[in-house]
């Protein structure tokens, strides 16, 4: 049986935090969304469980998600990554390829584009999906 997997969803902002939490609950079974407000936090709780999914604001005070990618990096190589900014992800170009990852979206992000971010970075990742 396979363990379940779990994705860390952070931003410093509440409100949006409980929308990609309602969001990504609706995706199939086997997925376990847990939330963190800080990049401290997350990091904390990807200490305790393995990440498939790390989906991170990249401007948060304290620990950004450039550094929290890296940190979780780290712990698993193989995690999948979704950066979320306001801020205009061409700013971020250079360390997204540094950091290999699958996808920068802008906010004020549409439910169909997470969905189809986190379905197709989760695929990528692992190349197979086991159900």
């Amino acid at each position: 049986m396979s363990e379940q997997k779990h994705i860390l969803v952070v931003d410093d902002d509440e409100r949006v935090l409980l929308i990609l939490d309602r969001t990504l609950r609706t995706l199939e079974d086997g997925y376990r969304i847990e939330t963190a407000q800080s990049g401290q936090e997350a990091l904390e709780k990807a200490r305790q469980v393995p990440i498939a999914l790390l989906m991170t604001d990249l401007v948060m005070p304290g620990m950004d998600g450039v550094e929290l990618t890296e940190a979780i990096r780290d712990l698993n190589a193989d995690a999948a990554v979704i950066w979320m900014t306001a801020h205009g992800c061409h700013r971020f170009s250079s360390e997204a390829a540094r950091l290999s990852i699958h996808d920068c979206l802008e906010k004020p992000i549409r439910v169909k584009d997470i969905r189809q971010a986190v379905l197709k970075a989760l695929k990528n990742a692992k190349g197979r999906e086991t159900c």
